[in-house]
């Protein structure tokens, strides 16, 4: 059954961009872009319990290190998609430091802090990355074809998206993705059995922020530019949100929660001044109506058939 539905959805996300236009085609790029974030952070924080506000930072250094190979160095851009991972990797285990050490609110002002001083340096280093300017990123290209166009840069993104989705549901069905859930439930009782914290916590502070390297990569390939106003502390807080909207714990969550942030808002614009009044209802619903995001739904209407069969 569950090989059925990845299969039908997989079906309906090849499908769509056929009957969408331009527009739609980059906000389904964009949908698919922050499915690959909300997937790097339902790992840290949905299945080992370690909060981050940072992951703009990674996102910031996943993006600009990208746009630097094409546009300076003239690297491939899907070898700098390997760059911009293992770049952001390094800065995530310097940032897993501070969380061998501190947890809660200490580790999110860690995670913070880090975030603004990459977005600081990327603003003062004109040279490099343009500074206030910003820098014009090329688009996408594979072995020399370049997508000119959302709808191509789409089956591209697709793709990685899906060797991301292999990725975690493997890892959370591992033996390593065990140790991260007695983790979470408990650092004491998973160091009891054998779970070493340090390595443990360095490695999916590491692999979380790869993966949103890369996700920055396509970021500033799709939008064509870059400023360090895509990177702000609202951007974390997005991503917060669209993983708590989705699901934390679920995989389909991250996929639902990618959506939800790509397109909450063009359904909110016509409420103008409403925006942001609107969206915190919607959050505080969510908060107290659907605490496992939108991915319990399913689980929930089940409960209420049976309740009513009962």
């Amino acid at each position: 059954m569950r090989t059925i539905a990845c299969l039908a959805a997989g079906g309906v996300a090849i499908a769509l961009p056929f009957f969408v236009g331009p527009y739609g085609h980059y906000l389904l790029c964009m949908a698919v872009i922050y499915a690959m974030v909300a997937l790097s952070l339902g790992l840290l924080l949905g299945v080992a319990g370690q909060i981050s506000i940072g992951h703009a930072g990674f996102w910031a250094i996943g993006a600009y290190t990208s746009a630097i190979l094409v546009t300076k160095v003239g690297v491939p851009f899907i070898l700098t998609l390997l760059v911009s991972g293992l770049f952001a990797g390094v800065a995530g285990l310097l940032v897993a430091l501070p969380a061998l050490r501190v947890q809660g609110h200490y580790l999110a002002i860690a995670t913070l802090g880090f975030s603004l001083v990459i977005v600081h340096v990327l603003y003062e280093w004109d040279g490099l990355t343009g500074g206030r300017q910003g820098m014009f990123v090329p688009r996408p290209s594979i072995f020399g074809y370049e997508l000119m166009s959302d709808f191509s840069a789409y089956f591209l993104l697709l793709a990685i998206l899906a060797v991301t989705l292999l990725l975690v549901v493997n890892l959370r069905r591992s033996l390593g993705g065990l140790s991260l859930n007695a983790m979470r439930l408990s650092d004491i009782a998973a160091q009891v059995c054998g779970v070493n914290r340090a390595t443990t916590t360095m490695f999916v502070f590491a692999l979380s922020a790869a993966i949103t390297g890369v996700s920055g990569a396509f970021y500033g390939a799709v939008l064509g530019q870059l400023s360090t106003d895509s990177f702000t502390l609202v951007v974390s807080l997005g991503f917060l949100t669209m993983v708590i909207v989705g699901g934390l714990h679920s995989v389909v969550g991250a996929l639902l929660g990618g959506l939800f942030l790509a397109y909450s808002p063009e359904f909110l614009r016509a409420f103008e001044e409403w925006q942001m009044f609107i969206y915190g209802a919607l959050l505080v619903g969510f908060m107290h109506l659907l605490p496992d995001g939108l991915a319990s739904l399913p689980r929930r209407a089940l409960r209420l058939v049976r309740r009513r069969d009962a």
